[in-house]
C-alpha cells in the first residue's frame, strides 16, 4: 500500500486529520505479537486507551481506503456507545461512497445502530429498503431481512393482542 494507497493526497490528508498513525513491521516484537499482526498489510484501529475496534488485513485500494477508515471510526464510536457519531460516519459512507465495498455493510449497520439508539423499528426498515434497492444481491441485504421480519411479527402479535387487528 506504500506505493499506491498511502501516497494518495486525499488518503494522506484523511489519515492526518483523523488518526495518529503508527507503522509496525511484522517482525517488530513485542508490538506485532501484542496485536496479533500475522501478515502485511494489517490495518488496526485503536481507541485512545489502546483497545482494538477494527481490523483490516490485505491490500486496500485508494478508492476503498477512506470509506474503510470511516467504517472503522463508526465501529469504534458504536463500541463506545456513541451511536449518533457512529451513524454520522456511516451516513458519509452511504452518501459519499455508495459504490465502495463497505457501503452495503455500512447501510446494514446504519439500520442496526439507528434501531439500537432509538428503538425505532423504522431504521431497520429503511436500511432494508436501501439495501434491497441499491445492493440487491449483497450479503447484508440478506442478513437484515430476518431482523425486519421478526420486528414485523412482533408488531403484528402486539396489535393482535391489543385487538387492533
Amino acid at each position: 500500500m506504500d506505493a499506491v494507497t498511502y501516497p494518495d493526497k486525499n488518503v494522506t490528508e484523511f489519515i492526518k486529520q483523523n488518526f495518529i498513525p503508527l507503522r509496525v513491521l511484522t517482525d517488530s516484537i513485542p508490538l506485532s505479537t501484542d496485536f496479533n499482526v500475522q501478515g502485511a498489510p494489517t490495518l488496526i484501529l485503536l481507541d485512545k486507551s489502546g483497545k482494538e475496534h477494527y481490523r483490516a488485513v490485505g491490500f486496500i485500494p485508494i478508492e476503498e481506503m477512506i470509506p474503510l477508515l470511516l467504517f472503522g471510526i463508526a465501529k469504534t464510536y458504536f463500541d463506545l456507545n456513541q451511536f449518533d457519531q457512529a451513524i454520522q460516519k456511516l451516513d458519509v459512507i452511504i452518501s459519499e461512497h455508495p459504490k465502495s465495498y463497505t457501503a452495503p455493510e455500512a447501510t446494514y449497520l446504519w439500520g442496526v445502530y439507528g434501531y439500537k439508539s432509538t428503538h425505532d423499528r423504522r431504521h431497520l426498515r429503511q436500511a432494508y429498503e436501501k439495501l434491497r434497492h441499491g445492493y440487491k444481491h449483497k450479503v447484508w441485504t440478506i442478513r437484515i431481512l430476518p431482523l425486519v421480519k421478526s420486528i414485523i411479527t412482533l408488531l403484528v402479535s402486539y396489535l393482535w393482542k391489543r385487538n387492533y387487528l
